[in-house]
């Protein structure tokens, strides 16, 4: 693992603060197996999982999404507006224990120790250092015909590249079968940087993505963004930043009012939305009245799912006018002492108002290579 490896993995554990996954035991594409002795049974701990829920008056119990659930890192994860389709970074691998175990380390190094779940066909040997096999992301999908029906599992995106590390794929429906799409990506020669398509499929190619223009990527690192279109030529970017040295996450936004070809300089949203120590994952939702701002934060402690109320509700003359944040998910217990809930975030709505996120957890008997898990939850709006 060289330098810039070892960067970009730092990078995606800090980027999702407590959202840190490891997976079930062995290489199986079954979530449901019996774990190795002496290893956690995450299908047992999920099923003890209890999301704490604080606004039971508008969504229903979480529940996990399974399918795709699977033993796999998953998140990044974002859910389309007809809620139909499900996107999520995606690596088959402890890669929080990989990155404190390797961490300083030189040279190859042997992932297969950290290896989890299913592959789905990803690359993970193309490279240049002559290793046998090296880590890192693609983004996964999965679909359904029907909001009734449960997801398929995870397939890998046509957004796969061997090598880097691909994230934080957030979609804006254009009304007319085409999307605008944006991600993350970290390459061996930049950190963190966003990227967007337009007017592409649901499922583009990597290679129809291009940096976003001046002056949104920095020499900062860029993360988990949202775009959102607010009328015919007003766009507005949300994204996590992770200044140089800087420990702290914040949610920054830019401006469009040329539909995407000149952009405001990104500045940090008021101290309602960052309060700090990391606040990230800004998604937007207008419920056909008013917009609010979905967001995670470690304000309280342990990684919660917040929302803001916008207090005029016009965004483009005053888009950071945002008021008191208002907890909608906090972690809950696991309630047979198997494990622990760790923290929740990166919310998505659909244009219903079904709120996915992701949830973490621990395990009571973790191991070097096996700690804790991530998966996407869903609530149904009531």
């Amino acid at each position: 693992m060289n330098r810039q490896q070892a960067m970009a993995i730092s990078h995606r554990i800090r980027s999702t603060c407590v959202l840190l996954a490891v997976l079930l035991a062995g290489c199986a594409d079954h979530q449901d197996q019996s774990p190795p002795p002496g290893r956690p049974d995450w299908a047992h701990i999920k099923a003890h999982a209890k999301p704490q829920l604080v606004l039971a008056d508008e969504f229903s119990t979480p529940v996990l999404l399974k399918p795709p659930a699977s033993p796999a890192w998953e998140d990044g994860i974002f859910i389309s507006r007809d809620g139909l389709r499900l996107y999520a970074f995606y690596s088959p691998a402890d890669v929080y224990q990989y990155a404190v175990n390797t961490a300083g380390q030189t040279g190859c190094i042997d992932i297969t120790p950290y290896l989890r779940g299913p592959r789905l066909g990803m690359d993970l040997q193309t490279n240049p250092w002559g290793c046998d096999k090296v880590l890192h992301s693609d983004i996964a999908y999965a679909t359904r015909d029907s909001t009734s029906r449960p997801f398929g599992p995870w397939r890998l995106s046509n957004m796969a590249a061997p090598l880097t590390w691909e994230g934080g794929f957030q979609a804006m429906d254009n009304g007319d079968g085409a999307i605008d799409a944006v991600l993350s990506r970290s390459t061996d020669e930049r950190k963190n940087d966003l990227y967007w398509a337009r007017g592409v499929s649901h499922n583009p190619p990597l290679s129809a993505f291009a940096p976003m223009p001046d002056p949104i990527n920095s020499p900062s690192q860029e993360d988990n963004p949202h775009l959102e279109r607010l009328d015919d030529t007003t766009l507005v970017l949300l994204f996590d930043n992770h200044g140089q040295g800087d420990s702290r996450t914040t949610i920054r936004y830019a401006m469009s009012h040329d539909d995407g070809v000149h952009w405001t300089p990104p500045a940090a949203l008021g101290a309602n939305i960052n309060a700090g120590p990391h606040d990230l994952t800004g998604h937007l939702y207008f419920d056909g009245d008013e917009w609010w701002l979905y967001f995670a934060s470690e304000r309280d402690g342990a990684l919660a799912i917040y929302r803001s109320l916008h207090q005029t509700g016009d965004l483009i003359a005053d888009f950071d006018d945002w008021g008191p944040a208002q907890l909608v998910v906090a972690p809950g217990p696991v309630d047979d002492g198997s494990g622990f809930m760790s923290g929740v975030g990166e919310p998505s709505l659909t244009s219903r108002g079904d709120l996915v996120f992701a949830a973490v957890y621990g395990a009571s008997n973790p191991t070097p290579f096996d700690a804790s898990d991530i998966d996407a939850w869903i609530a149904m709006r009531k």
